[in-house]
């Protein structure tokens, strides 16, 4: 006899019961003011992370890099997103809600005072050029999402290597800080 197919326990009522329920109880199909933003990034961070991994234990499949350049371009905006809490009020109707790059002038402001300016310029630049490889959030979605005009620095050419191992580095010290940034902020509004 076969196994049962797990087809019909997916979308379920969840019974109480002595075991715990090995998923979760989304509400409003996730719209839902309950959601930390700040455990939604961290959360996003770790998945971009294990997703390097991915890409790294598999380089000779290009594919491979694109789950984790969209975990990573997504999961940078949700931190820029935590950070600048009325980033919908101060965006310009030239910038859909995905574009990054006014978030990140604006973070860079908000760090000037407290910051090394030369930490806050590197940040800047990083965050800068992850906007131009994927200004609306789309080229790593889809297999022809990647609709870019090159004439933007550093993309003068429609090729670029990215070295995933300094991606990872650069990431993990990016999210910790942003991380820490965001409790940081939330500590001085209690």
């Amino acid at each position: 006899m076969t196994k049962p197919l797990p087809f019909d326990r997916v979308f379920q009522d969840h019974h109480a019961s002595d075991d715990r329920f090995p998923g979760f109880l989304l509400v409003n199909h996730g719209r839902s003011e309950t959601v930390d933003p700040r455990t939604l990034a961290a959360s996003y961070g770790q998945m971009t992370l294990r997703a390097i991994g991915f890409g790294l234990e598999n380089l000779e499949e290009p594919e491979a890099a694109y789950p984790a350049l969209f975990l990573a371009r997504h999961t940078v905006e949700l931190y820029l997103k935590g950070l600048v809490p009325d980033w919908e009020a101060q965006r310009t109707k030239d910038k859909t809600r995905h574009h990054i790059d006014y978030l990140v002038d604006i973070l860079n402001s908000q760090l000037e005072p407290d910051y090394d300016e030369a930490e806050i310029s590197a940040l800047g630049e990083f965050l800068n050029q992850m906007s131009i490889v994927d200004p609306q959030a789309m080229a790593f979605r889809f297999r022809d999402g990647a609709k870019q005009s090159f004439r933007k620095e550093p993309l003068d050419e429609p090729e670029i290597w990215i070295d995933f191992t300094a991606l990872r580095e650069s990431l993990a010290l990016i999210f910790e800080a942003l991380d820490m940034l965001w409790l940081k902020e939330l500590e001085a509004v209690a």
